[in-house]
């Protein structure tokens, strides 16, 4: 409720950006300056840096997380196709 006046398609970007962020962060095992190092390049202001690395804490669930994901993008595997068309 209190997001319903951000376009949906930016919230979506908002989302994505900081599950990228939260992810690779487990991924290289960053530590908590290295990760406000990087937010206050980003022109993020303290406050909010300080919220996330406060959120980032809980580190372990982060990093099993983001290697049950693997290193390589999801693709498929197999399709099967089946053509369906009509002659009128």
């Amino acid at each position: 409720p209190d997001l319903k006046d951000i376009d949906p398609t930016v919230l979506k970007h908002c989302h994505a950006a900081a599950a990228t962020c939260i992810l690779e962060a487990g991924k290289q095992k960053a530590d908590i300056s290295a990760i406000s190092t990087c937010l206050e390049d980003c022109k993020l202001d303290k406050e909010r840096i300080e919220q996330f690395c406060t959120e980032y804490q809980c580190r372990k669930l982060v990093t099993v997380l983001s290697f049950s994901i693997g290193r390589s993008p999801l693709h498929i595997t197999d399709v099967s196709w089946r053509l369906e068309y009509q002659i009128k």
